[in-house]
């Protein structure tokens, strides 16, 4: 009778432990389901450098999905479009929104392509930050300006430009780079680049690489631009100082029209506008952080039509549509 006992209970145990195992085998099924099909899954871009052995630092995460909670900007943003295209002021226009705080975000069109320009020196920009990190003093060494024998692309907006024959530190150029647009300070600055270090900056964000700034052919979406300004608002690009020096630079540009024109004065804004023409079209694009109240919100809109002063006009009012939704007035 004992024997018979003990049997039994053996074999409820073998049971319970079967099933245990059952159960918890279907329970991580279920989790690895939801872990691969979660609606919240991210894009994630990592540093990925051959020096380092254990680690691989986060430079960009985000949702792969808009959030709900801009859908009724997003609606504003399309009819905005549409009102301005009926108008004749651009013949099409891409906008990407991106909410620092939250991390929610919205597009439309964000992923269609356009022209830079000028955009295109940001990354040079942030090319110099890494060198000063890597190499303090990169940005007090001197380089002599002389003018070469080339033409570069017309511009509409251009402010003040180095002169022949003067001797420049990194610093002075990058300020002439980035708040006067100038052409010329930018070339003195690609021309001692390290090409292949700044190609695995493109390859390291997962960007199709531009050569040139001036190159005639390259173009880039809302979405993807708007990296380079997740990239120093977050500082996980070049360390806190320099990500601070980079955006500083950015808010003193003295080009005040397009994103800046309409906001309230003394709002904050760290931006780079681009323009490039062929032939009857013209691709005017201005990229910026708008330092809204401890709101701060990404905002990249693309616009090609045929006058860029009218595609400047519609980026300074979506610009400020986006601004008061923002701020939920």
């Amino acid at each position: 009778m004992v024997i018979l006992l003990s049997g039994i209970i053996l074999l409820l145990l073998a049971s319970n432990v079967l099933f245990y195992i059952r159960a918890s085998r279907a329970a991580n099924q279920v989790n690895s389901m939801r872990l691969t099909s979660s609606p919240c899954s991210l894009a994630i871009i990592r540093l990925e450098d051959a020096h380092d052995k254990y680690t691989r630092p986060l430079l960009l995460a985000e949702s792969e999905l808009e959030s709900e909670a801009f859908s009724s900007l997003k609606s504003d943003i399309a009819a905005f479009i549409e009102q301005s295209q009926n108008k004749g002021m651009i013949t099409s226009a891409a906008v990407y929104v991106k909410d620092m705080n939250s991390g929610f975000w919205t597009s439309m069109y964000g992923n269609n392509e356009y022209l830079p320009g000028s955009l295109m020196k940001l990354p040079i920009l942030m090319y110099y930050l890494k060198q000063e990190e890597i190499r303090p003093g990169t940005l007090k060494k001197e380089f002599v300006y002389q003018k070469p024998d080339l033409t570069f692309p017309n511009q509409k907006y251009k402010g003040d430009s180095i002169i022949p024959g003067q001797k420049y530190t990194v610093e002075k150029l990058l300020e002439y780079m980035t708040d006067e647009s100038d052409n010329n300070a930018t070339y003195l600055l690609s021309s001692h680049m390290d090409k292949d270090q700044y190609r695995q900056f493109f390859r390291d964000i997962d960007i199709p690489f531009c050569d040139e700034p001036s190159d005639a052919v390259y173009s880039i979406s809302p979405r993807q631009y708007s990296k380079f300004l997740r990239l120093l608002f977050n500082a996980t690009y070049v360390n806190e100082v320099l990500s601070e020096y980079g955006l500083r630079l950015l808010t003193e540009s003295s080009f005040r029209e397009g994103i800046v024109k309409e906001l309230p004065e003394g709002t904050v804004v760290a931006h780079k506008f681009g323009e490039r023409g062929i032939n009857e079209s013209m691709d005017f694009s201005e990229s910026g952080i708008v330092y809204a109240h401890n709101s701060p919100y990404i905002l990249t809109i693309m616009t090609r039509g045929k006058h860029i002063e009218t595609q400047t006009a519609f980026v300074s009012g979506m610009s400020a549509m986006i601004y008061k939704r923002m701020r939920g007035n």
